[in-house]
């Protein structure tokens, strides 16, 4: 008996994700208990399936989780999820519904009406080691200088440098020890609401720099291309209403 109550809590985490892998890929109705988490397979760090974003609002639905590695030697440094308001897209995306997440994957036209910003979204960051506020804030500045480079040309805002500059602020920290969480969640207006370990910085407004930061996980060219497929991954289901 003290051994089935051991294992009972690794048991239920199980369940769950078996549950959320098949509403992934089979688009079936599953409803999962109030507070429910999923784990990231690659960095054993737990997402929470509903999540209320930075800058408040309803919540927003997990799509999927995945993991970022730097260097040949595929370093983990920090896992991450999307989540978006689940209202909104099934309406924003109504075209896209009932097709399987492959296609979804390969369809151009699904990551552009992404990276739109007609919904709200948030990505959130769990770090799976300790890195220092400095080397992240140079892996930001790295991915996000050319993509915003074009959205702000794209959308005429010149204004786009400052808002870097200001985001760039959020790492001015010592280090970022493993298990540190950063939530980033933009509004269709292009407000940039952020928290660090659930102290929130200043709101940044530049649809500018919202659609880069997202453009980083969701573009044509993106950190991973696994990532990218694995975070998407729960529209079918999503759409589908059945989560």
């Amino acid at each position: 008996m003290k051994q089935y109550c051991h294992h009972a809590p690794r048991n239920r985490r199980l369940l769950l994700l078996s549950l959320m892998v098949l509403a992934l890929h089979a688009g079936a109705a599953v409803q999962l208990p109030a507070q429910s988490t999923i784990v990231d397979r690659q960095s054993g760090m737990a997402f929470p399936v509903a999540l209320t974003p930075p800058g408040g609002g309803g919540p927003h639905q997990l799509t999927g989780t995945a993991t970022r590695e730097r260097t040949i030697f595929r370093v983990k440094v920090y896992a991450y999820g999307l989540y978006v308001d689940a209202g909104a897209a099934r309406t924003v995306f109504a075209a896209f519904a009932g097709r399987p997440a492959a296609a979804l994957d390969r369809d151009r036209a699904f990551f552009l009406r992404l990276l739109d910003m007609r919904i709200s979204m948030t990505l959130r960051l769990v770090m799976t080691r300790d890195v220092a506020g400095e080397a992240i804030g140079n892996a930001f500045d790295e991915a996000l200088k050319p993509r915003l480079a074009g959205a702000a040309t794209e959308l005429n805002r010149p204004d786009s440098a400052a808002a870097l500059e200001r985001f760039r602020g959020y790492f001015n920290l010592r280090e970022l020890a493993r298990g540190t969480e950063i939530v980033f969640s933009c509004s269709p207006g292009g407000r940039l609401n952020t928290t660090v370990n659930a102290a929130s910085r200043a709101e940044i407004q530049s649809p500018a720099l919202c659609s880069a930061l997202f453009d980083v996980y969701l573009g044509e060219k993106p950190v991973s291309t696994d990532g990218r497929r694995s975070l998407v991954s729960g529209f079918p289901a999503l759409l589908a209403g059945s989560r």
